[in-house]
């Protein structure tokens, strides 16, 4: 399987800040098959209250809430996801998703647990680029603030240990669990071991399986054997280590496969510019 963004719709050009109030359509995705965490289990938002899905249901349906990536709540009014979360793949453009909410305290998406936040603004870090996954990190603002519910604290530049490899980190998120389109209803989170930037240079090096960049990226997953990864449809969920968010899901070669770790963005490297929009 070549390289590709973990989210079940992605692509495109670059944005900067959208006032999703002034415009006709919002940005969101477009489609293609995803799949979810593999080799872990169920959790609940209510262990993760940080924990949130973004959703259209114009383009995804009721079924499952219309979920189609994740995020993470790190202040009452801000999410962070990732940037090709609001792209078409097969359009390289920003997709349009007036609809474009983010879904607070919602553990099983079939249900009508929690709320669906509508969201005023949509800011994409300027230097991200589809073709390359670099700086694949936006951050949604809410029209409705959450006070009183846990956020949770970015990793810091100068934070090094938090990326030791051997690390054990969690990444979380919905989709399906067999890779056959069988979709759970409910989040799911697996433990992954942080994985060296030299080894994981070695299993991108570029070409059809994508180029790693440590400056931005950070891979981890069980790269000897596989079995225990995030895959599409978990993009922009959090990938957390000693209580920070590390990373973001953003790309990888197939699903849990041995050699192919997941890559996620590196929060530690964009703390700042982040931050500029909290």
């Amino acid at each position: 399987m070549t390289c590709a963004t973990r989210s079940e719709r992605a692509a495109g050009r670059r944005v900067l800040l959208v006032l999703l109030a002034a415009l006709p359509v919002a940005l969101a995705v477009g489609p293609t098959p995803a799949h979810a965490i593999v080799g872990g289990g169920p959790v609940s938002t209510g262990q993760y209250p940080w924990m949130v899905a973004l959703a259209s249901r114009s383009v995804y349906g009721d079924s499952r809430s219309g979920q189609f990536c994740g995020g993470t709540l790190v202040s009452p009014t801000k999410v962070v996801t990732a940037a090709h979360c609001l792209y078409d793949e097969s359009t390289m453009e920003p997709a349009d998703r007036p609809d474009l909410k983010v879904i607070i305290g919602r553990t099983d998406l079939t249900s009508d647990d929690g709320s669906e936040v509508p969201v005023s603004q949509v800011w994409i870090d300027p230097d991200y680029s589809m073709r390359s996954n670099m700086w694949d990190v936006a951050v949604l603002t809410l029209a409705v603030p959450q006070p009183g519910r846990a956020v949770l604290p970015l990793a810091a530049q100068g934070q090094s240990a938090l990326y030791r490899a051997g690390s054990e980190a969690t990444v979380f998120g919905w989709g399906d669990l067999r890779g056959d389109a069988d979709y759970a209803a409910v989040l799911h989170s697996v433990q992954v071991p942080l994985i060296g930037d030299a080894t994981c240079a070695r299993d991108y090096p570029g070409g059809a399986d994508g180029a790693f960049q440590a400056s931005t990226m950070v891979c981890a997953g069980e790269q000897a054997t596989g079995g225990r990864d995030a895959c599409q449809g978990d993009s922009g969920g959090p990938l957390v280590e000693a209580g920070r968010l590390v990373g973001l899901v953003s790309w990888g070669t197939g699903c849990a496969e041995a050699g192919h770790p997941g890559v996620y963005t590196r929060v530690a490297a964009m703390t700042d510019a982040i931050r500029a929009h909290l």
